[in-house]
């Protein structure tokens, strides 16, 4: 499984794990796996989308994670030029691309593919196209989240409380 495979490479990458995700809104399980990647000091980084979205309630939803993420010593980007679509994972020198947002929704339920490369060369090109998304993405500091608008607040907390009931509504139900 995916979600599975991405964990054990962020658990053991040792210089980066960069996540680029159209629609970012992580397990716990994946969030903890982020934050004790940059604790032992992988540069860690996120790039999200930025207010031009499709999908701006699953943008709120994901940013409602930031605070926690950011403290763990995770750098978030969100992406700023246009709407950001690309969905790739570079851990050291292994990359995954493919139509999977990382999400729960992806991981659990919808059919997804990705296509994973170990290779240095090809790991290299693809941060440094990440690097380039860098440069014109906006990155987010503890001191700007801290003073981000009430009504941004707001819209996170509804959108992670639908976030939360559409999971337990989706989730399989165990024979009793």
């Amino acid at each position: 499984m995916l979600a599975n495979g991405v964990l054990r490479r962020i658990d053991s990458s040792t210089q980066r794990a960069w996540i680029m995700s159209a629609y970012f809104v992580p397990a716990r399980r994946f969030r903890a796996a982020l934050g004790r990647a940059a604790r032992r000091g992988v540069d860690v980084r996120l790039l999200n989308p930025g207010a031009r979205t499709d999908h701006p309630w699953v943008r709120y939803a994901a940013r409602r994670f930031y605070a926690r993420m950011l403290r763990s010593g995770v750098r978030i980007y969100e992406y700023q030029p246009h709407m950001l679509h690309g969905k790739v994972i570079l851990c050291d020198d292994w990359v995954s691309v493919g139509s999977s947002n990382l999400d729960r929704w992806s991981l659990r339920w919808n059919l997804e593919a990705n296509q994973e490369v170990a290779d240095r060369c090809f790991a290299d090109t693809v941060a440094a196209l990440f690097e380039r998304d860098f440069l014109v993405s906006r990155l987010i500091s503890r001191r700007h989240w801290r003073e981000r608008a009430w009504l941004d607040r707001l819209r996170e907390s509804i959108a992670g409380a639908l976030d939360r009931r559409l999971d337990r509504w989706r989730r399989p139900r165990r024979p009793e």
